[in-house]
């Protein structure tokens, strides 16, 4: 009888290759085997065993290995933590994964075979530096030593491995051949393998070097790994589940974000860019303004940097030439009217054409795209890409209206229904004497970019911008490109600062000037300048929005005199659709008195960024379409299971640097309205999505089968991994040792 005994650290690694070993020596001979662990529920790093056991009668022995004819070392670190060679038998060898040759282990055993597993297996893509799996390179070797046909070793590797079959087999191939050490000193384990006593009959004499070993033609086990089906010991049940990830929790436009990024990952860019589609049709665009609340709550944020996934985006809205589909038919009578054509407006225009109905959308100003095309700098928004993105809505059959300021009271005769997503493009103002001398910073922005209109600000001249969001930076980064001096005076801290902070930060290395804790409290006309008087503030306490309420420092105010003064601390909406009355504004159907029903979304709603605003659309297309059709309609749940950080197992994940975008530094701005950043390239992208904690999603990785002890897991026909419940006795280390927890362990004797 041949007995082998592995040492290994857990989990189940050496226990599938022992399982494998097992199938290889049934169909090299009239083999009985035996192979099973040592431990049940040891974890991850713990030295474990493994047996194995080879005869040529049925074995009745089913005690752990004490005395061992081969030893088999996966992790050459335990020869200084366990007494691995404890037992070994006189003619006995070892076979250990190391680099270093047999005679640096003359001391363990006389007979010591080495072969570079680890190396084999990360030159193959086995695994990750941090966990290898070196089964196949193990088996590989072992098979060396027992003579196995090496083209019958790549295919039990082949028909036995979870994943990455061809990788396994050629690792199992270049290991057999690198295997070192005295082949003519295995005579002993050949002769182990080949003396079982007979079942009956006098005694059998121990073969000598001269036996004859037999011929290798029988036919070959291919029962179950175990007959015993521990199934029914369960109490606790593991199964594969599809949890949210937090990048699509948090995405307000609902894109399903883990899908795009994974397709980008394997290549599959036009799939990917579909994704993105059935939710976003700008998808460049929210790859560049968006503040990208996908990122924010990255798991992988508290391990090194959240996944660049803007920049992904970017590069499928900018590069993916997505066949344009044919209008939809109309498919019903019903006529919606759209006011507004920003991105909540175009974004329910589109959703709702789709469905079949005819739409058209009426805009104010001579070009669409709202706050994309009024508020949005050109160097962080070149028209060209807004452009694009709303020619393939035209496309695809809504019609626009340019230069048409209407009212519901102006469509309710020509259409069944109209949705109101005018935006917030009116600024609020100082409530301060001279406000008239005051510029609001959304009409600066406005007339800049339509009309070329400077607005008096010239080369030279200091500007003050009032306010901490989105529009200051946005003002003074073009006051910048205009020649003058800008500083931005806010009145609370940097971390209060609503705008978005990479925009902050960009705004700074350009060399904008940010005063914080300080507000305006008077302004006065001096000649062609104003003084601008500020209070100095402090932190108090938290108002409603949660932010520390600012409040003033007695006696402390400064005075300055400045060129001009933009103010940028909030916008409303136009009224002008409703002829200027009061109106709740709120996402969906609101109370109007009109002859056909009236919805709102977009920034008039909630939200107050472009992805905020699509997603708004979207939902508003849905509740029109309910409405119409007379069907039932609830938004979307915020899901409840989103995976956090804590469940992510960040040891079988290497830190890997974030690819960013590059930056241009101009050293002169003076009328530089070019693109600020540019994208990624393919390979980066690639390189990127690679970066991907795959949260809540199965990625195939192995580790489930690796460290099940009963065999219980198995990939289907359809190459997903699956759980055989009639083994499976519920330890639950499939689960523990998942990386992206994407299995789940529940009280029940059944699988749900």
């Amino acid at each position: 009888m041949l007995e082998i005994r592995g040492h290994a650290r857990g989990g189940q690694g050496m226990v599938t290759a022992f399982e494998i070993l097992a199938r290889m020596f049934s169909r090299l001979g009239d083999f009985q085997v035996q192979a099973f662990p040592a431990f049940g529920v040891e974890r991850t790093g713990a030295p474990i065993q493994a047996f194995l056991r080879v005869a040529k009668k049925e074995i009745l022995n089913r005690s752990n290995i004490y005395q061992p004819n081969l030893v088999v070392i996966f992790d050459e670190s335990l020869l200084e933590q366990v007494a691995v060679a404890d037992g070994l038998r006189p003619e006995g060898a070892v076979l250990i994964n190391t680099e270093r040759p047999p005679a640096a282990f003359a001391s363990l055993a006389e007979r010591v075979f080495t072969v570079p597993a680890t190396r084999i297996a990360l030159e193959l893509g086995l695994g990750s530096k941090s966990l290898p799996i070196v089964n196949a390179a193990m088996i590989g070797a072992a098979a060396r030593l027992f003579e196995a046909d090496p083209v019958l070793l790549q295919q039990i590797v082949r028909e036995n491995v979870p994943a990455k079959p061809e990788a396994n087999a050629k690792a199992a191939q270049v290991a057999y051949n690198a295997l070192q050490g005295d082949l003519q000193s295995r005579r002993p384990l050949l002769r182990a393998l080949q003396a079982s006593p007979k079942l009956t009959g006098p005694a059998w004499d121990p073969p000598t070097d001269e036996t004859p070993i037999d011929p290798i033609e029988a036919p070959y086990w291919s029962s179950p790994l175990s007959k015993n089906k521990t199934g029914n010991w369960r109490l606790m049940t593991p199964s594969y589940q599809e949890r949210t990830p937090p990048c699509n929790a948090n995405c307000p436009a609902g894109t399903d974000v883990r899908a795009f990024v994974k397709l980008a990952g394997e290549g599959k860019f036009r799939e990917a860019a579909q994704v993105i589609d059935e939710h976003n049709p700008f998808p460049a665009i929210c790859g560049r303004v968006c503040p990208h609340f996908c990122e924010q709550n990255c798991n992988r944020n508290p391990f090194d940097d959240g996944v660049n996934i803007g920049a992904v985006e970017r590069f499928l809205g900018d590069r993916t030439d997505l066949p344009l589909p044919a209008p939809a038919p109309i498919r019903f009578s019903e006529r919606v009217a759209v006011i507004g054509s920003g991105p909540a407006g175009l974004t329910a225009a589109l959703r709702l054409r789709r469905l079949g109905y005819a739409v058209t959308v009426y805009e104010a100003l001579p070009k669409a795209g709202g706050m994309m095309r009024t508020g949005i700098p050109k160097f962080r928004l070149p028209d060209e890409v807004l452009d694009r993105e709303i020619d393939r809505i035209v496309r695809q059959g809504v019609r626009i209206e340019l230069n048409r300021r209407v009212t519901v009271a102006e469509l309710e005769n020509d259409f069944d229904l109209v949705l109101t997503a005018v935006g917030s493009h009116i600024g609020s103002a100082l409530q301060l004497d001279n406000d008239e001398l005051v510029l609001e910073g959304i009409s600066f922005l406005r007339k800049f970019k339509l009309q070329g209109d400077h607005s008096g600000v010239q080369q030279g001249q200091s500007v003050a911008i009032i306010g901490g969001g989105n529009t200051a930076i946005d003002v003074a980064r073009t006051v910048l490109r205009l020649g003058a001096i800008p500083t931005i005076f806010y009145r609370r801290t940097r971390q209060e600062m609503p705008a978005i902070a990479h925009e902050v930060e960009e705004a700074l290395l350009e060399g904008v000037r940010i005063r914080y804790l300080i507000a305006p409290i008077a302004l006065t006309p001096r000649g062609k300048k104003l003084v601008l008087r500020l209070q100095v503030m402090r932190p108090g306490e938290p108002d409603e929005s949660g932010r520390r309420r600012p409040v003033p420092v007695p006696g402390a105010e400064r005075s300055l005199l400045m060129d001009h003064v933009i103010t940028a601390i909030g916008q409303g909406s136009d009224r002008f659709a409703f002829d200027g009355q009061s109106v709740d504004f709120r996402q969906g159907r609101i109370d109007w008195d009109a002859s056909v029903p009236v919805f709102a979304a977009g920034d008039m709603a909630w939200g107050g960024t472009v992805t905020e605003a699509i997603g708004s659309g979207n939902e508003v297309a849905d509740e029109i379409h309910a409405f119409l059709r007379k069907l039932p309609f609830e938004p979307e749940a915020t899901p409840l299971q989103v995976v956090q950080p804590d469940e992510i197992n960040f040891a079988y994940y290497l830190p890997a640097p974030r690819h960013w975008e590059r930056a241009r530094y101009a050293r002169d701005l003076l009328g530089d309205f070019s693109e600020r950043t540019k994208g990624l390239d393919e390979a980066e992208v690639v390189a990127e999505t690679a970066r991907c904690l795959h949260c809540g999603d199965c990625y195939s990785c192995g580790n489930c089968i690796n460290f099940c002890p009963d065999a219980a897991i198995f990939v289907d026909e359809a190459g997903r991994l699956r759980i055989d419940y009639d083994y499976c006795k519920g330890c639950g280390i499939c689960v523990q040792e998942c990386p992206c927890s994407a299995m789940q362990f529940t009280l029940t004797e059944t699988a749900s």
